[in-house]
């Protein structure tokens, strides 16, 4: 078992109430001397967050009541949530993401760009030129509303977007099963898309996942703020450099070392519907409609 450090303490602390409010909440940890002191240990790295916000709120000398939500997550099953075979979902979607890439940089596969972009494209004399939405639409070319999430361009694109896919994606994959996670996927796919599109209606070949993770990001963010998760618990630092990045790019700074320019209306369309669905679930969790 690999045990997670939550916190260290004085050699001379006294831990005895801290331990007794740790096990009242079911929480498996276990404190071993080392050089410095006492260090306060888990073993699933999904417990280090919320118990250190325990631990914060014992040394302040108040500890709110027991959590049913804490004991739960606590008591459950110790499953490595990193195990690739219980992200299925996120596995595909970056190996379609991959593919997108290849589409991009390979002359063979070059052909089936026009079946993955937006907007369709027809060949004309001496060219080609793009069609409107509305006849993509009208000959229920739907697809084309989430396939531009797998177009990648260049290897700095599809490389941040898949590790933050894999970092993020998995995580919801787990929390709200296959099925809702599929769903969750369509729709951000197809909200980023659509304002990218209506964002900058010259800026006609777009893609990449970015405007998916944005919507993970959105999500996390809400959901952890309204209604906490143990599996959510990523660091606040990587939503602050989400949200960092994300204004650079509306302020133009990031064309200036990026060849290509950046997809700002996918990535603030992702957040806003990403956090739009995070807060319906909590207001849906609130009003008992689910559990």
């Amino acid at each position: 078992m690999s045990w997670n450090k939550v916190s260290v303490f004085s050699i001379n602390d006294d831990l005895s109430s801290l331990v007794r409010e740790l096990r009242a909440r079911a929480v498996p940890h276990r404190i071993i001397e080392i050089r410095a002191g006492q260090e306060l240990q888990v073993p699933d790295p999904r417990l280090v967050e919320p118990v250190t916000q325990l631990v914060q709120q014992w040394q302040q000398g108040g500890l709110p009541p027991v959590s049913a939500e804490f004991v739960a997550a606590a008591q459950a099953p110790r499953v490595n949530v990193l195990s690739p075979w219980r992200s299925p979902v996120t596995l595909i979607l970056i190996a379609l993401s991959a593919l997108g890439f290849a589409v991009i940089e390979t002359q063979l596969l070059r052909p089936w760009l026009s079946y993955l972009t937006f907007l369709p494209i027809e060949s004309v004399a001496g060219g080609y030129r793009w069609l409107p939405l509305s006849e993509a639409l009208a000959n229920a070319q739907y697809w084309r509303l989430v396939t531009p999430a797998f177009l990648h361009f260049g290897v700095f694109h599809i490389v941040f977007n898949c590790l933050w896919l894999w970092d993020l994606g998995r995580r919801l994959e787990h929390l709200i099963g296959t099925f809702h996670y599929i769903v969750f996927f369509l729709v951000s796919a197809t909200v980023s898309n659509l304002t990218q599109y209506f964002w900058h209606d010259q800026f006609i070949l777009f893609g990449g996942m970015s405007g998916v993770v944005y919507a993970l990001v959105g999500y996390i963010w809400i959901r952890q703020w309204l209604n906490p998760n143990p599996l959510l618990a990523v660091p606040k630092g990587i939503i602050i450099f989400m949200l960092v990045w994300l204004l650079l790019g509306l302020s133009g700074f990031i064309d200036y070392f990026l060849a290509g320019g950046i997809a700002n209306g996918a990535h603030l369309g992702g957040l806003l519907v990403g956090m739009l669905i995070a807060g319906a679930f909590a207001l849906a969790k609130r009003t008992g409609f689910v559990r």
